[in-house]
């Protein structure tokens, strides 16, 4: 399903920073990110450009270069996006592009392939779409430092600001099924890692990226996603509304 391969470390949380407070994080940066969701979600809307490298380790499984495109309304959030998946050959798995295109509002999630398709299908979906790449806005809303500001980058024709912000470790329990269809809960272990996030003149995101690694209990190997997300074009008009013929998947 495209449009979830890119929510794989939406569990993350920010309970906590990893390490000691550095004499390096500001107060007034600590300020600016946890500030900064508000401000963005301000503009109304935006346009959602992302782009996400995933590896494993422990097996031999293909490297999948994710692109991510498409506009976002702050309320739900509600987006519809395009999401192409590349696999990497290697000696047992074949190239392979594929694409598709989704549509979420709050909670609901429609996925079509080959688009646009004459049909759509309606999944369940848990959770808010992570908009921000490899966190869910509560990371920066709640974050606790330190934060630390870097130096500035052009971002869609203006100059933005960077700030470096710890995700500390976490884990999340999710969902699964095993080969004879019956559930079980798995616990997926993320490691700390440092999130880089921009801000425009305005305290608004314009840019993320960050390099999550993650682990299941049980399973041998580590998953590696590399995430980079640009927002843009703040507050112009979008048109996300659901298909109009659905079929139903529990």
């Amino acid at each position: 399903m495209a449009g979830l391969v890119l929510l794989s470390a939406v569990g993350l949380t920010a309970c906590g920073a990893s390490g000691s407070p550095s004499a390096h994080g500001s107060a007034a940066a600590l300020t600016r990110i946890r500030q900064s969701v508000a401000r963005t979600e301000a503009a109304g809307t935006a346009h959602l450009a992302g782009g996400s490298s995933v590896s494993s380790t422990g097996h031999r499984g293909p490297t999948q270069q994710i692109l991510v495109e498409g506009d976002i309304r702050f309320a739900g959030p509600d987006l519809s996006v395009t999401t192409t998946i590349r696999n990497t050959p290697s000696s047992s798995v074949v190239r392979r592009t594929s694409t598709g295109q989704s549509i979420y509002l709050g909670r609901h999630v429609y996925l079509g392939w080959s688009g646009p398709p004459a049909t759509w299908t309606e999944v369940p979906f848990h959770a808010p779409y992570a908009y921000l790449g490899v966190v869910p806005t509560r990371t920066l809303e709640t974050t606790t430092g330190p934060v630390t500001v870097g130096g500035s980058q052009i971002v869609d024709g203006a100059t933005a600001t960077e700030y470096s912000v710890p995700v500390p470790a976490s884990v999340q329990a999710i969902r699964e099924s095993d080969a004879r269809n019956r559930p079980y809960e798995a616990h997926v272990h993320y490691a700390p890692f440092t999130l880089t996030v921009w801000l425009d003149g305005a305290g608004r995101i314009v840019r993320t990226s960050g390099t999550v690694v993650s682990s299941m209990a049980g399973t041998p190997g580590t998953v590696h996603q590399s995430t980079t997300t640009t927002l843009s074009a703040f507050g112009e008009p979008v048109h996300i509304v659901a298909p109009a013929v659905v079929v139903h998947h529990g």
